[in-house]
């Protein structure tokens, strides 16, 4: 698969504490400039990204407060992308509006829900009423048959109710639950004592959230969670699916580079340790966000033994096995 991500701009009807392009709208606000890309400068990057990558990902900001957003699939439509759109989902709580854009052509969702009430999501959001919008948005999407995931980003906020999260997503008929750690850029990095976690403080929460998700039938994943920190629940790791795509581009609003291949940019904003080099999954592991590492250091992470896990397509041929205490890699 190659995958094109381009942003549409900035602007969103949330204000989440974990927002990461909250240093991009200060970079546009400092510079004069709008938020959001304007309808023909978008057009035209989808029109030179398309030889390069078949999938395209809408994303922001919050892509469905747009004017110009049908326009936009319509346009990806003919283009014979295959569609995802990454949302809060609070304007399809509005059925009229969700009528009218999934009429336009077949979009992949991911809906963001940070928690599995409204005390939590909006504490999240700092949006009163966002819970009950997106909690619509998603039942409104899959009344209409739609294919729809969800994210939870983990925070301080949300930590203890992950599972919870997940087993109200499974009611509300998401199919598919991202679990993603925080990157402490934008507010997250501004407000860090209220977003980010330990590793060590969350992961049972994390797997019994993986449990969860594997018990109401959906499929899940990962993100960013180190495979030291993964034991058990390799599988979920979603750096495997990443390093098996084919390509991956980011277009970046804001950003003097623009046009960014993802899968190599991702590896030089982690970070691994010394120690790491004794683990077996070194060769495949990617490590956490380096802005984790260098607050909190690296006394969390440390190797596993056993067999070498050379490339993330051992998980799913079946060559991966999870104990080798006859193996001792030294360090």
């Amino acid at each position: 698969m190659r995958r094109i991500d381009i942003k549409l701009g900035y602007s969103c009807n949330d204000r989440c504490v974990h927002c990461v392009v909250d240093d991009f709208r200060d970079i546009l606000r400092a510079r004069g400039m709008s938020q959001d890309k304007r309808t023909e400068q978008f057009l035209a990057e989808m029109e030179t990204s398309r030889a390069r990558g078949e999938v395209i990902v809408f994303t922001g900001g919050e892509p469905t407060i747009r004017k110009d957003l049908p326009v936009l699939l319509e346009r990806a439509r003919d283009l014979d992308y295959a569609i995802h759109m990454q949302s809060n989902g609070r304007r399809f709580a509005n059925s009229d509006f969700a009528d009218k854009i999934t009429a336009i052509a077949p979009i992949t969702y991911c809906i963001a829900l940070h928690g599995p009430t409204a005390e939590v999501h909006d504490a999240v959001t700092r949006t009163s009423g966002a819970f009950h919008d997106t909690e619509r948005g998603i039942r409104n999407l899959v009344a209409r048959r739609q294919v729809v995931s969800s994210k939870i980003v983990l925070s301080k906020l949300n930590q203890s109710v992950v599972s919870a999260t997940v087993r109200r997503l499974a009611e509300l008929g998401a199919c598919h639950v991202s679990i993603a750690f925080p990157h402490a850029l934008g507010t997250a990095r501004k407000l860090w004592d209220v977003v980010v976690p330990r590793y060590r403080d969350v992961m049972e929460e994390v797997h019994a959230a993986l449990d969860a998700a594997t018990a109401a039938g959906m499929t899940a994943d990962a993100e960013t969670f180190p495979f030291c920190m993964m034991e058990g629940y390799e599988r979920f790791v979603s750096e495997i699916a990443q390093q098996l795509e084919e390509y991956a581009e980011v277009r970046q609003y804001g950003d003097e580079r623009e046009t960014r291949d993802w899968s190599e940019e991702r590896l030089r904003i982690k970070q691994k340790f010394p120690q790491c080099r004794g683990c077996r999954y070194e060769p495949v592991c990617e490590g956490p966000w380096t802005e984790y590492a260098e607050r909190y250091g690296a006394e969390e992470f440390r190797p596993l033994r056993g067999q070498r896990v050379n490339e993330v397509a051992a998980f799913l041929d079946g060559s991966f096995r999870h104990e080798f205490p006859f193996l001792d890699l030294g360090p």
